[in-house]
Parts: structure tokens; C-alpha cells; sequence
């Protein structure tokens, strides 16, 4: 294996890395945004539809958002 070979398999690593990193962000930004419309009232079926992601998927995500956080002192 060559210097080169070794160096190819680096920025194909690295390339990989931040592709994983992005996937991992646009998820992120999506949850925020179908979050963000259910808590506008948005219908479910109609944001998992847009979202292009599985019904049960968004009814979690609005579960999530409507159960309660812990409270916090002053």
C-alpha cells in the first residue's frame, strides 16, 4: 500500500465523517420543524405526510413535545 492509498482512504473517511455529520443535522432541523408545526396546531397527518416521515414516528415526536419538562428552581 502506497503513501497515496493511505491518503485516499483518509479524505474518504473525513468525506464520510461529515456526510454523517450533515444526515445527522437535516434530521435534527426536521424534528425542530415538525415539532415546531404541531405546536402551531398543524394536523399530524398532514406534517408526517410533508415531513415524508411514518405517522408514528411524528405522534412521538408530539408526545414528546407535550409532556411536561422538569421544573426548574428560580
Amino acid at each position: 500500500m502506497t503513501n497515496g492509498d493511505l491518503q485516499k482512504i483518509r479524505v474518504a473517511a473525513a468525506d464520510k465523517e461529515d456526510v454523517e455529520f450533515e444526515l445527522d443535522r437535516a434530521e435534527l432541523i426536521l424534528k425542530e420543524a415538525v415539532t415546531e408545526a404541531l405546536s402551531h396546531g398543524e394536523d399530524i397527518e398532514v406534517v408526517a405526510e410533508v415531513a415524508e416521515l411514518p405517522l408514528d414516528d411524528v405522534s412521538e415526536l408530539a408526545r414528546r413535545t407535550a409532556a411536561p419538562g422538569p421544573i426548574l428552581p428560580l
